[in-house]
């Protein structure tokens, strides 16, 4: 129970800092995570936490890395393949080599394996933690390319480089021979045993759809556990479990084509699925951190075997992390990797490349891993390595925070307002295309159509609360037109009170939070009470079902005739440029009613069939055009927004009459 609880609490945190940062942009992501980790230490449960290395590695590490690979665009890391492992080998054990020493320098009680093992835990980059900090800066695609290309690799040559270390201070033995060898076998038997899983695994894919068994329920669990088992194949193996992951993510993604012969509601279950997982599991990472610095630091400041003071352990983060950057500096510099970089741009590039050297995932998983019993006594100097690798994780994201901005524009929109435009009505196009292919009733079909069309035009998603001011003055204009009906003797009580429920409960389905929905309920069951008494010898159906709607239909299709052109009238005469888009969206909406009220039962039925396969396939559209690349991730946002805020208008509707 306490597990599950725990996952529970790390969850809820991770949505509230993914909530605090839509909201404060200046601040990433990670930094927000880390202090929401700090506020949770704080809580007895999570009190003198530490991380189980091996269950974080699997359960955590290895679906980001798998994601990452899939994520990745192959064909640039084929044409940059040789700069790519300059930076994950070459780089990575330069650095490794000359922080190992420079930490014994400064740490001369620190044995030299475990400064080359700190060597080997801060070395790793992180490409979601990159990602996360430049989301808004124009950072050039060439920079960005290279730092996402190191850190599918570099994470294997810590890892191996960890290993040795602690092999070497554990047997007091060092066979250069046996490291370089054990070294390649690890490195490059992890990417060819995960290549070799993983087009197995596309080919058990490929059967499943060429025998009608593609079903979400089948193929979106498999890609699900793909990650696990290459993982712990691979390590059973004694090769990269992480590497054979990347290797794993990289074949899925040169395999989309074949494996688009899924349905398009696969590939976007499955693509929302692991972007939700991954963002997840990414928080996890930070708000871990945020929880076990304490523990760390308690334990420093209160044994008698630390090999430095907390002072000291800070300042020493700060000279490693910087010696870091300039390694990564010299090493672009000097041409070891090779990039294609205008001569103009070279100098920012390679400044972006070395400060964006952000470290992760892979380096808080690698501090943990330290073992605690080292001859049946506690790990020496374990909680000042993990303080250590602490501290240059929260630096390494805290100075690219500062400088980039002061450097870097603002990321301008990768698509314009005629693109918009064009897309919105091709996807329309598309979808009303789909819908005369069901051959449904024509009348029917050519109602769903117009609709349709209507969508053309770009729509933001207005305001919720602007929404609600506008309703409620289009719900008290409608009262006060049913009093008028009752007055001139051309309906009765009974039909305006079952009116005034029915649009009673149109406004709890319009309420926007919680509070709101409250609210609207209870000023229903008050409105309800006084309807009753004052009306006691009317007898009104407290619920109405379809059939009972079907019986009242002609008198209320009657009453809404009358009144909607008012409505019309009065959001017609108070638009105005800032509420156009809100207004709009109310005239959609009491179209929509006035349709329903309209028609009868079954052909309510048949449309509602209608468009819910036009949005399908208006999301169709969208995922084609972005698998294709004809559009980018931002616009495909946005044209997913506009289907979302038509569904609305739709969705909103549906079933209040039952």
């Amino acid at each position: 129970m306490e597990t599950v609880l725990f996952i529970l609490v790390l969850i809820f945190s991770v949505v509230i800092s993914n909530a605090v940062a839509n909201s404060i942009t200046i601040i990433p992501p990670a930094i927000i995570q880390i202090l929401i980790g700090l506020v949770l230490s704080i809580i007895p449960t999570f009190q003198h936490f530490s991380l189980v290395p091996d269950i974080f590695m699997l359960a955590i590490i290895a679906p980001l890395m798998y994601s990452d690979g899939f994520e990745t665009n192959v064909n640039n890391l084929r044409r940059n393949l040789s700069n790519t492992f300059s930076l994950s080998i070459g780089l990575a054990v330069t650095t490794i080599i000359i922080v190992g020493f420079l930490a014994h320098a400064m740490l001369p009680a620190l044995p030299l394996a475990l400064a080359f093992a700190i060597g080997a835990i801060i070395t790793p980059t992180d490409a979601v933690a990159v990602s996360s900090l430049t989301r808004n800066l124009a950072v050039p695609e060439s920079a960005m390319n290279s730092l996402k290309n190191e850190s599918l690799f570099n994470d294997a040559s810590g890892i191996v480089a960890f290993d040795l270390a602690l092999l070497t201070f554990e047997t007091g033995k060092f066979s250069a021979w046996f490291s370089v060898m054990d070294y390649i076998y690890v490195f490059f038997g992890g990417l060819l045993f995960g290549m070799i899983i993983s087009f197995i695994l596309v080919r058990i894919q490929l059967f499943l759809t060429e025998h009608q068994l593609d079903d979400p329920n089948v193929l979106v669990p498999l890609s699900l556990i793909v990650p696990f088992i290459v993982y712990l194949l691979a390590e059973r193996l004694g090769t990269s479990g992480i590497l054979a992951v990347v290797a794993s993510g990289l074949v899925q993604s040169t395999q989309r084509r074949q494996l688009r012969l899924t349905s398009t509601r696969i590939q976007v279950v499955s693509t929302t699925t692991w972007s939700v997982l991954s963002s997840i599991m990414n928080g996890f990472v930070f708000i871990l951190l945020g929880v076990t610095l304490p523990t760390v630091i308690s334990d420093i400041i209160l044994t008698n075997k630390q090999v430095a003071s907390i002072a000291v352990l800070i300042g020493i983060s700060l000279v490693l992390y910087t010696v870091m950057v300039m390694v990564r500096y010299l090493w672009v510099s000097l041409h070891f990797a090779s990039l294609r970089i205008r001569p103009e741009d070279r100098k920012l590039n390679n400044a972006i490349i070395a400060i964006n050297g952000i470290h992760g995932t892979i380096t808080l998983a690698m501090a943990f891993s330290i073992p605690l019993m080292f001859r049946k006594t506690e790990f020496p100097y374990r909680s000042d390595l993990i303080f250590i690798a602490g501290c240059v994780i929260v630096i390494s994201i805290l100075v690219p925070t500062i400088i980039l901005p002061m450097v870097l524009p603002r990321k301008s929109l990768s698509y314009s307002p005629d693109d918009v435009k064009f897309h919105v009505k091709e996807m329309v196009k598309y979808a009303i295309n789909k819908v005369l292919e069901v051959e449904e009733d024509p009348i029917e079909t050519q109602a769903v159509v117009a609709t349709l069309q209507s969508q053309r035009k770009v729509n933001r998603t207005p305001k919720r609360r602007e929404i609600t001011r506008i309703y409620q003055e289009c719900s008290d204009l409608e009262n006060k037109q049913l009093q008028k009906l009752v007055d001139k003797g051309e309906i009765s009580t009974k039909q305006q009170i079952t009116y005034q429920r029915i649009m009673l409960a149109q406004s709890v389905h319009l309420g926007q939070t919680i509070i709101q929905n409250v609210w609207v309920r209870i000023k229903y069951t008050i409105f309800r009470f006084l309807h009753r008494w004052k009306h006691r010898s009317v007898k009104i159906p407290q619920n109405f079902t379809h059939e009972q709607f079907e019986n009242m239909q002609n008198d209320l299709y009657k009453i809404e005739e009358q009144i909607a052109p008012v409505i019309f009238k009065h959001l017609k005469d108070i638009v105005n440029s800032r509420n156009s888009n809100t207004v709009g969206w109310l005239q959609r909406y009491y179209r929509e009613r006035h349709r329903r009220f309209q028609n009868n039962v079954q052909n309510n039925e048949i449309q509602d069939e209608l468009f819910i396969n036009a949005f399908q396939q208006e999301y169709s559209y969208v995922q084609e055009q972005l698998s294709k690349g004809t559009i980018s991730r931002e616009l495909a946002d946005v044209l997913y927004a506009q289907i979302s805020n038509d569904e609305l208008v739709y969705m909103q509707n549906d079933g209040i009459y039952s």
